[in-house]
């Protein structure tokens, strides 16, 4: 009897008190891990977005340097957001005509308004993004007509708002077109 009199141990509400705390430790790393799962989320929609940017300006980039030119200052040209631009949509209409807009659906090396259509409205993972490729006048460094680099931008956005995922709304990646002389 003595001997156990002198067993310790820890009690019941000793170990309750002890699983409490550690459940409320457990919650708080839960909401850690649960934003950082988001805000990893968010980059990798970021990164997607940059990539498809930066695949626009690539095509962009070997097109030809004067056509793009003429199309860019031309007021026949397509507007987002008071900018000259081009989207999958700006040629969608020119089956037959000529005139306005259309008179340009012919600037792009290959004249398949279908890699055009593909290069500026991409799927991936299943989300549909839309590309808006604008002329930026405001980087233009010379008036005086021998500019070699057409300033243009990249704006990537989900077609629908919000299915890429929170804080991914749009990513705009600024490139140039070299003129043939120097590429």
């Amino acid at each position: 009897m003595a001997r156990l009199k002198r067993e310790e141990g820890f009690t019941l509400i000793e170990v309750l008190a002890a699983m409490l705390i550690l459940a409320i430790a457990a919650l708080a790393f839960t909401a850690y891990f649960g934003n950082a799962l988001t805000y990893s989320k968010t980059n990798q929609n970021k990164t997607i977005m940059s990539n498809l940017a930066r695949n626009a300006l690539v095509y962009m980039q070997k097109q030809d340097f004067d056509r793009m030119g003429a199309y860019f200052v031309s007021t026949n040209a397509a507007q987002a957001n008071g900018k000259a631009a081009i989207t999958s949509d700006t040629f969608s209409t020119c089956a037959a005509s000529d005139t306005g807009v259309c008179a340009f659906k012919n600037i792009f090396k290959t004249k398949d308004l279908g890699t055009l259509s593909a290069i500026l409205s991409p799927s991936v993972n299943g989300v549909a993004y839309r590309i808006t490729i604008a002329y930026q006048p405001g980087l233009s460094t010379k008036n005086d007509g021998s500019n070699l680099l057409l300033p243009i931008s990249a704006t990537v956005s989900p077609a629908t708002a919000g299915s890429s995922g929170p804080g991914a709304d749009s990513v705009t990646v600024e490139g140039y077109v070299n003129a043939e002389s120097i590429r």
